[in-house]
């Protein structure tokens, strides 16, 4: 299974498609089944939307957010999908080591 058919996959579980016409959930199930070469251009078309998201960015301590807006697609985004709890809150590789450092650092603030 190639990179864009786990991350259907990944979309499929997470229910991403639920407010979406339930053929679009019928296209992305035959892409994870047959390949997303096999699918029609028109099929592949409606799917497009979906392989390309963008970075949720983080908020600091401080309340501030970075702004982040990187787009996120192939591993990046299928890496995104996995470390996520919500499908609608991203994070790029950068944003998810800016997270963990925030929680580091308040982790030992908490110990002291």
């Amino acid at each position: 299974m190639g990179v864009i058919e786990r991350i259907l996959n990944i979309q499929l579980k997470m229910d991403v498609y639920a407010n979406e016409d339930r053929k679009v959930a019928g296209i992305a199930q035959s892409a994870i089944e047959n390949d997303f070469a096999s699918l029609t251009a028109l099929q592949q078309a409606v799917l497009q939307s979906f392989l390309t998201q963008q970075c949720s960015g983080v908020t600091d301590p401080g309340d501030h957010h970075n702004g982040c807006e990187v787009p996120l697609e192939g591993n990046d985004l299928l890496e995104a999908y996995t470390f996520c709890d919500d499908p609608e809150v991203l994070l790029c590789p950068s944003c998810r080591q800016e997270e963990h450092d925030y929680a580091e650092e308040k982790a030992e603030l908490d110990a002291e």
